[in-house]
C-alpha cells in the first residue's frame, strides 16, 4: 500500500531521516518505536506528505507522491486518515458539526449522509450522547476518540496516528488504546507512533525501532521483544520495559 525509497530529510546541517526505505502492506499494523528525537514522527508524516522530503520517493497504492500538487495530493489525504498528538478539533463547533464538516464541505457526502455516518460513528467510540457537546466538554480520553471519528468519517483506506496517547492523562489511555485495537481487528491498516508498549506486543503485525534517523530493526512483536539483535535497541528496551 504504502512505499518508502531512499526518503532523506535535512534542516540545514541536520539530518532528520537518513535515507529509509520501508514498504507497508494492506491490513498491517506498523508500529513504531524509539527514543525521542529519533524521527519517527517525521517519518509518519512523511507518508501524507503532510512534511515534504528533502529527497526520496513515496508510493500511495501505486503513485508516486513527491511530484504532486497541492490539489492531487490533497485527494490522496482523503484516503489516509491521521490523528494526532493534541486532537486538533474545532473547539467553536460541537463534536457533530467536528465529524461531518470535511465529508459535507469536500463534497463526498451530503449533509444527511454526513449526519447518519457521525451517528453511526458517536456510537461506534462510545460517545453518541456527545454529539451536541463541544469539545471543552471532553475530557481528554474523549476527544481523542472524537478525533479517531472524525478520520473514520472519510472512510480512509490507512490511518497514521502519531503518538495518539502522549498527551492524555493515564487513566484515559486505555479507551483510547482499546478503540485503536478494535480498528486493528476490523482489519485497518494502521501506522502508529507510540510509546505504548504493551499495545505494540498485542495489536502490531510488525515493529520498527527508529534511532538517528532510520529504522535501525524490525521485527514481528514476539521476537521484537524476547530476541532484539541491536545493541541500541537492547538499551532502549532495558529503559521502557
Amino acid at each position: 500500500m504504502i512505499t518508502v525509497k531512499d526518503l532523506t530529510i535535512r534542516f540545514g546541517e541536520t539530518t532528520v531521516l537518513n535515507g529509509i526505505s520501508e514498504h507497508i502492506e494492506k491490513g498491517e499494523k506498523v508500529v513504531i518505536i524509539g527514543p525521542s528525537g529519533s524521527g519517527k514522527s517525521t517519518f509518519l508524516r512523511c507518508l501524507n506528505l503532510t512534511e515534504k522530503p528533502t529527497s526520496g520517493s513515496i508510493v500511495f497504492d501505486g503513485q508516486e507522491l513527491t511530484g504532486l500538487c497541492d490539489r492531487e495530493l490533497n485527494l490522496i489525504r482523503r484516503r489516509m486518515g491521521m490523528v494526532f498528538q493534541h486532537f486538533n478539533l474545532f473547539p467553536h463547533l460541537s463534536i457533530r458539526r467536528n465529524i461531518t464538516l470535511a465529508p459535507v464541505k469536500l463534497g463526498i457526502m451530503t449533509p444527511k449522509q454526513a449526519d447518519d455516518k457521525a451517528a453511526e460513528l458517536l456510537e461506534r467510540v462510545g460517545l453518541a450522547d456527545k454529539a451536541d457537546a463541544y469539545p471543552a466538554q471532553l475530557s481528554g480520553g474523549q476527544k481523542q476518540r472524537i478525533a479517531i471519528a472524525r478520520s473514520l468519517a472519510m472512510n480512509p483506506e490507512v490511518i497514521l496516528f502519531d503518538e495518539p496517547t502522549s498527551a492524555l492523562d493515564p487513566e484515559m489511555v486505555g479507551e483510547v488504546l482499546e478503540l485503536m485495537k478494535q480498528l486493528a481487528e476490523d482489519g485497518m491498516t494502521m501506522v502508529v507512533v507510540t510509546h505504548e508498549m504493551g499495545f505494540a506486543r498485542e495489536v502490531a503485525s510488525r515493529l520498527l525501532f527508529m534511532a538517528d534517523g532510520t529504522i535501525m530493526e524490525q521485527n514481528t512483536p514476539a521476537e521484537f521483544f524476547a530476541h532484539p539483535k541491536s545493541p541500541r535497541l537492547k538499551e532502549f528496551l532495558s529503559k521502557v520495559l
